[in-house]
């Protein structure tokens, strides 16, 4: 790393690997699984050029920084998780590992020794999903996954949705894993060096005028630094919040036909509900062509529901505030159902009665109090886990 790339922020697609219970080995199996592992990476990080990555050992597992295409983070990570499953189970070198990746903000530093170094957001979050991951497994970052699965139909095939996960810091990410490999990754990645099928390791190195782009465009990003930053960055967002108003979108409809639904006169299945009124007229339910009993059953419940009279009790109703202070944070559960996560949450609507306020927090004991709610009550909860 030259002198004018150092205290440089790029965005960097960052791989971090980790041996599973590591620590708990003894000293002599620690060092031949890490052996191993060293093997296994290098063997995985072959397709990828030394000026396009920087490697950290952590101890028990490794870092590795991709300056290069976004691509190359998945392909080094699908190659090594290919290859430890592939070791046989009787094997004393055999190793589980937990992969996770992440594209985000880094910064190239130079470490006590003078050797490159990363540090910043972008390998923190790889460490976190990373930690999520099951043995044997590869999640990403949705930053990473918008980004890299509208490069191909064939690496939006590979991402499985696994939910939102809150790590330790109470910072939620929402994680994708990464199936088993297709073809067209590894088609993509022979292409995309140069490399035509049966002829990879033999001949004239026709890999050399792609990597002269990649250096001239990484060379570019460290003269304008500031503005691929920003580019980057814009990209991102601009994307994420295309999806979500997407999602917002679908959401809205769904809610608007079930109110719909439910309101008398309106159609459902190609039936016309009758007002509650005008049914309880009828001594015998009028025939429905067409309609089995459990549909018609159905629309006798939906009449029930939007006829008049049928407001919800006032016991029903939200006629109290809970007001919480947890420390540092904690699950609320409401009479055994979970209302949220305290901190963001602070106020919580409970009906007229007696309730068990429950706040969990896994590395402590639960908080559990008892409180009678009457109208226009405010109930505060105070707590700190210690």
């Amino acid at each position: 790393m030259s002198e004018n790339q150092n205290s440089r922020t790029l965005i960097c697609s960052v791989v971090f690997l980790d041996i599973v219970e590591y620590s708990r080995k003894p000293v002599a199996e620690q060092i031949r699984l890490k052996d191993r592992f060293n093997a296994l990476l290098s063997q995985a990080l072959k397709d990828i050029a030394v000026s396009d990555r920087i490697i950290l050992d952590t101890g028990d597992g490794a870092a590795i920084s991709l300056i290069g295409d976004p691509e190359d983070a998945m392909l080094l990570a699908t190659n090594f998780r290919d290859a430890v499953a592939a070791d046989l189970p009787g094997d004393p070198t055999r190793l589980s590992a937990r992969i996770g990746i992440n594209l985000g903000p880094v910064r190239l530093v130079k470490d006590i020794n003078g050797r490159p170094n990363i540090i910043g957001d972008g390998i923190n979050v790889a460490q976190r999903v990373m930690a999520f991951a099951q043995p044997g497994q590869v999640l990403v970052s949705r930053s990473y996954y918008e980004v890299v699965s509208r490069l191909s139909d064939d690496y939006s095939a590979l991402f499985h949705y696994e939910g939102a996960h809150t790590d330790k810091h109470v910072r939620e990410h929402e994680v994708y894993a990464i199936g088993d490999t297709v073809p067209g990754l590894r088609r993509r990645s022979e292409a995309k060096r140069g490399i035509s099928p049966g002829n990879s390791g033999s001949g004239e190195d026709t890999g050399a005028y792609p990597a002269q782009i990649s250096t001239m465009i990484r060379n570019r990003l460290y003269r304008k630094p500031r503005f691929a930053t920003a580019l980057a960055v814009v990209a991102i967002l601009s994307v994420a919040v295309v999806v979500r108003s997407y999602r917002n979108e679908a959401q809205t409809q769904v809610a608007q036909g079930a109110v719909a639904a439910t309101r008398p006169g309106v159609a459902a299945a190609g039936v016309e509900i009758k007002p509650a009124a005008a049914a309880a007229q009828d001594k015998k339910p009028a025939a429905v062509p067409g309609v089995d009993k459990k549909l018609a059953s159905a629309v006798a419940v939906a009449e029930k529901k939007a006829s008049p009279g049928t407001a919800p009790k006032e016991s029903d109703r939200e006629v109290a505030v809970v007001k919480l202070a947890i420390t540092p944070w904690g699950e609320v559960y409401v009479d055994g159902r979970k209302r949220g996560v305290s901190p963001p949450l602070r106020d919580v609507g409970i009906s007229a009665g007696m309730h068990q306020i429950e706040v969990r927090n896994p590395s402590f004991a639960s908080h559990i109090k008892t409180v009678e709610a009457k109208a226009g009550d405010q109930i505060r909860i105070k707590h700190k886990f210690r």
